[in-house]
């Protein structure tokens, strides 16, 4: 807007440029210009395009307000009810009107902030900005975990949650290795998985080969003296992660919504059930 002002001002603004702005914006050509004279009595005005200017006596968040959303999880209506009992046993002035009280929310508090009021913590994280690591190569890194599948399964007669055990490539998101057990993994899974991984010749697959580091969470079964065995004869680094820092290792962490979560994996897992079988496991 501030461009388009000084083209106006400098006698060289056409009405292209205008209707070029108006499409990007999504409004209407007439709105530009409209915006384009106010901006020319305030130049604050070319900042926040279409805003209302403040004015002396606008509603706007109080702390009180902001503490209500929160113990309401953000119903504005609750809030407005709750205000109006107040000042009627006169603890604080009347509230305005619902509408004025939505927008004042939406004008004072940002999205992150209303998901937060409304959803708690982890609402407000998915309008968090997280830094990215630098882009790897293939079997640079790997990352591994345990996840319990929300599926049952026939297990001699038993229906049970599989366990999966995987290995995923932080550079390329391949899943390179994969065990399923019926009951809670140990050392014998976590190995088997290794295998699948390190092996890239069928029936394993094409992904695979030997990571330069793997990235585990403090699990007792991945951190066992035959595991950090097989990784030490396999000349990988193991980095164990501080606890309570599923941040440090997300893209296993992420693999489960983007497989299971949004596409039908189950399949896969059956294939796999068929290649990958850890025997003798003592289900006490």
């Amino acid at each position: 807007m501030r461009r388009l002002l000084a083209l106006r001002r400098e006698g060289k603004l056409t009405t292209g440029q205008v209707r070029s702005a108006a499409d990007v914006l999504g409004v209407r050509e007439r709105a530009v210009w409209r915006w384009l004279a106010a901006a020319e009595q305030d130049e604050a005005a070319a900042l926040a395009p279409g805003e209302r200017a403040a004015y002396p006596g606008r509603f706007t968040v109080t702390d009180e307000a902001r503490a209500l959303l929160g113990l309401w999880k953000g119903n504005v209506a609750a809030v407005h009810r709750e205000l109006t009992a107040r000042a009627a046993r006169g603890e604080g002035e009347p509230p305005p009107s619902i509408p004025t009280l939505h927008r004042a929310i939406r004008r004072d508090l940002t999205p992150g902030e209303r998901a937060g009021l409304a959803g708690g913590e982890r609402a407000a994280r998915k309008h968090d900005v997280f830094l990215a690591r630098p882009q790897g190569w293939r079997n640079q890194v790997w990352e591994t975990d345990h996840v319990q599948a929300p599926l049952l399964v026939d297990v001699d007669g038993q229906a049970r949650r599989p366990w999966i055990t995987w290995f995923t490539d932080c550079a390329t998101n391949a899943i390179t290795g994969v065990a399923v057990t019926p009951v809670h993994p140990s050392r014998e899974p976590v190995l088997a998985a290794l295998r699948s991984a390190v092996v890239s010749e069928e029936p394993y697959g094409q992904f695979g080969g030997l990571p330069e580091k793997v990235r585990v969470d403090r699990g007792k079964d991945f951190l066992s003296r035959t595991v950090t065995a097989a990784f030490d004869l396999l000349d990988v680094t193991v980095e164990d992660l501080p606890a309570y820092t599923p941040h440090l290792k997300g893209t296993v962490e992420g693999l489960w919504f983007r497989r299971w979560e949004r596409t039908t994996f189950v399949g896969g897992f059956r294939q796999h059930l068929a290649i990958t079988r850890v025997g003798n496991v003592d289900e006490k």
